[in-house]
């Protein structure tokens, strides 16, 4: 027939819930006039009931940069109320760093439209964006159209990373312009001249690269760490195997935060939380960006970095030593102290280096210096092991929904340790867990040792899993020394005993 064509639409992937490396995204962004549903997003939200009209409040699967470009103008921000000048939003810069730095597959959940850059959130104003991101407790059920905000990372189940990049601008103190150099015009024509000292000042920093990021004084950072703690705390009540990752704010300059961090930190005991991942500090790319005084915030570079990493080499796997692409520097600079600790590997004292995940200049310059989470607990401070604990929570949870409808009883319990049990050495065999064997790696019990006799009567059935997570080595450090015989050893290790014959 004339004038019929024929399209192959790529349906949407459906991808494993175990996968370590799918992140959600919410915040505020522009719904780009006039663009069109993807064939097979439309699908993915029809199967699940969602709303395809505004795609406001409902999460949208995103498996390339072009496909959310193609959906959202990002760079519809408006600098002030009523300008025409515009800047890029952040949560379009987190999902391009994301997919720049190496991410496949991400949600996108748009709240609304931004409020412009120089805006002042009164307490009304941020209580109602507040609530877009975070709904009053009780108010949601357990159907998908009836989640909000950062509650639908409850009903996607391949998610483990959850991104809010507006929120250090939510909770951001009155900020004003950055004093820059007035621009000189010269007074004769443009001549060639022998080299010598530059006697005309540095153009001005032009738009909304005039005005300051979002900086927080102890009021304001009061107020976003009980937002951080709150977002974690809703996270939690249904899905304790995801990770919330958050840029850490930038301080203003008489804040407590600015002379000491980890102190601020601190005073939040509910914040110590393995949960919890704090990327810092703020990047400044290598290319300008339409954005406030051109910093980046550091969650969707280091949740990219994270997602190649889990590909590459597993959920266990530290993204440290990691470069984000397309990086000049970082503000504010870690200190030299910081930077000594990092290159003598001491993490005996609590600092951005063992609480956060630190971005930092080496001589192969910027890179990820540590992937920790905020747990003050070395064991769990490791977020390539809280990474492989998600994953394993994410597949038991699939093992269970295979067993809840068996009747309770011994052979219940057998089927049960035995399915853990075979998951467990697919892990180890994957290099995961450490051990010579599987039964050095992992142990699996479900039997009345493990049970109270409420238990048994109330039909619930209890695994008690003990496994050793293989720890990455982020750094090593070795001192060697050079023998007078132009030998070389470790000066740290036993000498070599000579062999006679």
């Amino acid at each position: 027939m004339f004038g019929l064509s024929f399209t192959d639409a790529a349906a949407a992937e459906r991808t494993h819930s175990a996968r370590a490396d799918v992140a959600l995204f919410v915040g505020w962004t522009t719904r780009r006039a006039g663009a069109a549903v993807p064939r097979a997003v439309a699908d993915w939200l029809r199967e699940r009931r969602y709303p395809a009209d505004t795609l406001l409040d409902t999460p949208l699967p995103i498996d390339s940069w072009t496909v959310f470009d193609a959906l959202f103008d990002w760079h519809a921000r408006p600098v002030s109320e009523g300008g025409t000048d515009t800047a890029d939003d952040y949560l379009g810069l987190a999902v391009r760093d994301f997919f720049a730095n190496g991410g496949r597959k991400c949600y996108v959940v748009c709240l609304a439209a931004p409020w412009s850059v120089l805006t002042e959130l009164d307490t009304d104003l941020r209580e109602a964006q507040w609530r877009r991101l975070l709904p009053l407790a009780g108010i949601s059920g357990w159907q998908n159209e009836q989640l909000h905000g950062i509650e639908h990372a409850w009903a996607l189940d391949d998610v483990s990373l959850v991104l809010v990049p507006d929120l250090p601008d939510l909770c951001a103190s009155p900020r004003g312009a950055i004093a820059a150099e007035p621009a000189v015009v010269p007074g004769l024509p443009e001549v060639f001249v022998e080299c010598g000292v530059n006697l005309v000042g540095d153009a001005a920093v032009a738009g909304v690269r005039r005005v300051n990021a979002p900086r927080l004084d102890d009021e304001a950072w009061t107020l976003w760490k009980q937002s951080a703690e709150a977002l974690r705390a809703r996270v939690a009540q249904r899905r304790r195997d995801l990770m919330l990752l958050l840029a850490l704010p930038l301080a203003a300059p008489r804040a407590g935060a600015a002379r000491d961090p980890v102190a601020t930190l601190n005073q939040e005991p509910l914040l110590r939380s393995s949960m919890l991942q704090l990327a810092t500090p703020w990047l400044r790319p290598t290319r300008e960006q339409r954005v406030a005084e051109g910093l980046l915030p550091p969650d969707g570079a280091l949740a990219g970095l994270v997602a190649a990493r889990v590909l590459a080499r597993g959920a266990a796997a530290t993204a440290a030593g990691q470069a984000p692409l397309g990086v000049l520097g970082v503000t504010p600079a870690p200190s030299d102290e910081l930077l000594r600790r990092f290159a003598n590997s001491d993490d005996q004292r609590d600092t951005l280096l063992t609480r956060c995940a630190l971005f930092g200049p080496t001589p192969d310059g910027v890179r990820l210096l540590s992937d920790r989470s905020t747990s003050r607990r070395s064991g769990w401070s490791h977020a390539g092991v809280m990474r492989l604990l998600g994953q394993l929570l994410r597949t038991a949870r699939r093992v269970g929904e295979t067993l809840v409808f068996e009747p309770s009883g011994e052979a219940l319990w057998t089927a049960t340790r035995s399915r853990f049990e075979d998951m467990l050495t697919r892990f180890w065999q994957a290099g995961a867990l450490r051990g010579t064997s599987a039964a050095e790696a992992f142990s699996v019990r479900c039997d009345r040792t493990v049970m109270s006799q409420a238990d048994i009567d109330n039909g619930r059935v209890v695994v008690l899993i003990d496994f050793m997570p293989q720890l990455a080595i982020a750094r090593l450090r070795v001192a060697l020394a050079l023998a007078e015989d132009g030998g070389v050893q470790w000066t740290d290790a036993d000498p070599v005993a000579e062999l006679t014959p």
